[in-house]
């Protein structure tokens, strides 16, 4: 009898932490950013929502790159409520495309974000902005230097 008690706790338990465990919907855990100009101070954002039915709690949060510094939440998210994480990515002197990841060490275990830009010089003439060159010289045609 008590081995059937002792079972019938166990399992009862086990069901309520089943039940009572945070989830976590990101939006999207990766973005990409075309054309972003060296120099520049990228924001990027990662929203969330807790769609379990307790709280999650963010532990920590470890850009890989000393060029990315991430603030998050330190307090727990209820269940049902929506937070963000805000990455800044430092763009100087990082030309090229770069790919940079920001893993978090949660309740509910490791969750890893990623972001991927394609840092232009801050200088760059964009193609779209300059006029085809045989305009240039059909606008100086006649002209006697």
């Amino acid at each position: 009898m008590k081995k059937y008690i002792l079972a019938v706790l166990m399992i009862t338990s086990v069901v309520s932490y089943a039940q009572t465990k945070p989830t976590v919907e990101f939006e999207t855990k990766s973005q990409t950013f075309d054309s972003v100009p060296e120099g520049t101070q990228l924001h990027i954002v990662y929203r969330f929502k807790n769609t379990g039915s307790a709280n999650f709690q963010l532990i920590n949060v470890a850009p890989t790159c000393g060029c990315t510094v991430a603030e998050f939440p330190k307090y727990p998210i209820a269940p049902g409520a929506q937070d963000s994480i805000v990455a800044t990515f430092d763009t100087n002197l990082r030309l090229g495309q770069q790919a940079k990841g920001i893993n978090l060490e949660s309740n509910i275990g490791e969750i890893n974000l990623v972001f991927m830009v394609n840092v232009t010089p801050k200088d760059a003439i964009r193609t779209e902005d300059v006029e085809p060159t045989k305009h240039i010289i059909d606008e100086h045609a006649g002209h006697n230097h």
